[in-house]
């Protein structure tokens, strides 16, 4: 039987080994979801409330063993996997706030004594997870179909499989019902099958588009519905009229080398008026200078370790491509095998790289003219977020009017948060996470009508 290991990015020592599943052992739990699912759907709303909230108050419990876990697996700094699990915690509470009602929605200007739509669940649900936040995605995708009375199928990055396999046994001390939330460690070859199996009804992945255009074929080829979560190339416009730029780059730097840059929706790209670009360059490399190699379990250590070796070469490729395609060096980043420090480029607009940098490289474009912007903002495949810095809201309003994304936020860094929908568009994916929204992705939308009788 084939095997894997997880491997720590800060030494590149073999934390476990792991046997990918036979056919027989994923059969097996495929029956085991779909007869979890006969139960679960017909479970009470409180019930499944009730679960959630026991769920988040496990959570709490282990936050240290789960955050200690992230970081050994994944390279990110303590204080970033303890903030990964709180968000879990915070997301449960907040979908544990929801009302039956949500699943209804009235009619009320049609001919008929009723007329309403349903949104009930459709089955087990396989979700692709990535590696980035091995906790935080599993979680955000899982619970609103788990309230709707869907069943989750996980299927774990490798490299933090460890983190998912505990999570499942959270789920469990939890007291949800067996098969409810199951993980499965299979490999690539091995992910058309389960997605062909009638048991599963729908399919939600995050990770690059390459991968995701893949799922995407195989869960249309099956028509089975599915969320694409994939990469981003995200802008960070700021105006000329900013007044605290010293905040504003200080927010740039953070929100490019959170998790060490492995962020879907992190700042890659700064576009600066150029009245106000080498003031902000400048503060910038300042702040990521801050920025320094450490202990990953001290709290004064805030940059972590490309989760990968693999990962980490094809990054260091990425920027000497941009270095050799007329990138001017602001910050020079220093690499140490995994280790990757934050750096600064300068580039031209019309060399905006074609491929998502995935690590702590920030590029920074300038412009003369604000009718520029939408231009630079939008010459990429992707359309996941982006964020506008200015004193004038009506103006930034209206320009985000003008910008292909799927998010937009006027003096606030991009980020995920429980309340809003949370997707991108173009090559950045399809469909929505988080939000009452999101609760509907993955339901069958049934139309009830009833006349009075004849």
């Amino acid at each position: 039987m084939n095997k894997f290991k997880t491997i720590n990015p800060y030494d590149n020592q073999i934390l476990n080994t792991y046997s990918f599943l036979s056919e027989k052992d994923i059969f097996n739990k495929l029956s085991i979801a779909n007869q979890a699912y006969k139960e679960w759907k017909n479970s009470s709303f409180s019930y499944r409330i009730k679960k959630i909230t026991r769920l988040s108050f496990c959570m709490q419990k282990t936050i240290d063993i789960l955050s200690y876990l992230i970081t050994q697996e994944m390279g990110k700094p303590i204080t970033q996997s303890i903030a990964e699990v709180n968000k879990c915690i915070q997301l449960c509470e907040y979908y544990s706030n929801f009302k039956e009602s949500i699943f209804f929605q009235e009619i009320t200007t049609t001919e008929y004594e009723k007329s309403y739509v349903r949104f009930e669940s459709i089955g087990t649900i396989l979700g692709i997870m990535p590696w980035n936040y091995p906790i935080w995605q599993t979680i955000r995708s899982s619970i609103p179909n788990l309230l709707l009375g869907n069943v989750i199928f996980i299927k774990p990055a490798l490299n933090t499989a460890g983190c998912s396999i505990l999570l499942e046994k959270i789920f469990i001390e939890s007291g949800f019902p067996k098969g409810v939330f199951q993980v499965i460690l299979i490999d690539i070859p091995q992910i058309e099958s389960v997605i062909s199996n009638s048991t599963i009804q729908g399919v939600t992945f995050t990770g690059s588009h390459f991968a995701g255009s893949h799922i995407g074929y195989l869960s249309g080829k099956n028509i089975k519905k599915s969320i694409l979560e994939l990469g981003g190339n995200d802008a960070f416009v700021v105006m000329k009229d900013v007044k605290n730029i010293e905040k504003t780059g200080k927010l740039a730097a953070e929100s490019r080398l959170n998790n060490t840059g492995q962020t879907c929706i992190s700042a890659k790209r700064f576009i600066v008026d150029n009245s106000i670009v080498d003031d902000f360059i400048d503060i910038v490399i300042q702040e990521m200078k801050k920025y320094q190699r450490g202990d990953l379990y001290n709290e004064s250590t805030k940059i972590g370790y490309i989760s990968r070796y693999d990962l980490s070469e094809r990054l260091y490729q990425q920027y000497n491509n941009i270095i050799l395609n007329g990138g001017k060096i602001c910050l020079r980043s220093i690499r140490d095998k995994n280790f990757f420090s934050p750096s600064l480029l300068m580039i031209e607009n019309k060399n905006i790289p074609k491929e998502e940098i995935f690590g702590p490289i920030g590029l920074v474009y300038s412009y003369s003219d604000e009718e520029e912007i939408p231009y630079i903002v939008n010459a990429t495949c992707y359309g996941l977020g982006a964020s506008i810095w200015t004193e004038n809201l009506e103006k930034a309003e209206i320009l985000s009017k003008e910008i292909n994304t799927g998010m937009v936020f006027v003096n606030e860094i991009v980020k995920s948060d429980p309340r809003f929908p949370f997707g991108g568009i173009k090559k950045s994916g399809y469909g929505r996470e988080l939000s009452i929204l999101s609760i509907k992705e993955f339901s069958n939308w049934k139309t009830i009508i009833i006349k009075k009788p004849l």
